[in-house]
């Protein structure tokens, strides 16, 4: 439908460039109107998702839901193990589709995994980056597991050169990606057994990736060993 709506907006470009330009140099408007459309030179921003933002408002109204923090359960799989990764969409058409992945990650035979994290330990950041007119952001989230069990250290020992995809749910149900087919997402695991027995002890993994927008929200499917989640 973008698309489509997108052709029409070229088409009724090209015949007002052309009768301005048939209106200058004198000559029939269907002279002038077939050179724009053969030429697709209509030098307008808003026909490229690339050029124009769709800028909304930031408003705040009185009694916005607004707990920080993860919920405890977020998901990973490792890249080689999808078959398709989804990506912002090149024509969006709102300040939501701007930050929006397109479609679903499809992993065929394959499955996300869940990553428990301890309460109030875990978090998303969006850290900018670079100089004036090159910036973009570092995607970060600094995940704690507790405990020291075999199938965490056998995590650390897999993820700690992997290409990943990790998706974390924000407390409000929002989902965040962190990791793409372009920028994986890599993962700094370490451990501690703690001194005292009162410390904390397990793993923190500190997991960072790279993009043009913040984290991106995800909308799509979920699929796990025994469950898909919409």
């Amino acid at each position: 439908m973008k698309k489509i709506i997108s052709f029409l907006t070229f088409i009724l470009m090209a015949i007002f460039t052309g009768f301005i330009f048939a209106a200058v140099l004198g000559v029939n408007p269907i002279i002038t109107v077939g050179a724009v459309i053969g030429l697709g030179a209509i030098p307008m921003p808003f026909l490229s998702g690339a050029i124009m933002f769709n800028w909304a408002s930031l408003t705040w109204a009185d009694g916005t839901k607004n707990m920080g923090g993860l919920k405890t359960i977020g998901y990973f799989i490792a890249v080689d193990d999808c078959t398709t990764i989804p990506t912002l969409p090149g024509s969006p058409a709102t300040a939501e589709e701007e930050v929006t992945l397109e479609g679903d990650f499809d992993v065929g035979d394959n499955n996300f995994f869940k990553l428990y994290s301890t309460q109030e330990t875990s978090e998303v950041m969006d850290e900018n980056q670079g100089d004036l007119d090159g910036q973009s952001f570092i995607h970060k989230a600094e995940i704690f597991y507790p405990g020291t069990s075999a199938e965490a250290l056998a995590f650390a020992a897999a993820v700690n050169n992997s290409n990943m995809i990790f998706i974390f749910e924000e407390s409000t149900g929002q989902r965040r990606v962190i990791g793409s087919e372009a920028f994986p997402a890599k993962c700094k695991p370490s451990f501690t057994t703690g001194k005292a027995t009162a410390d904390r002890k397990g793993m923190t993994m500190e997991i960072t990736s790279y993009g043009y927008t913040p984290a991106p929200l995800y909308t799509g499917k979920i699929k796990l060993a025994d469950e898909t989640i919409s």
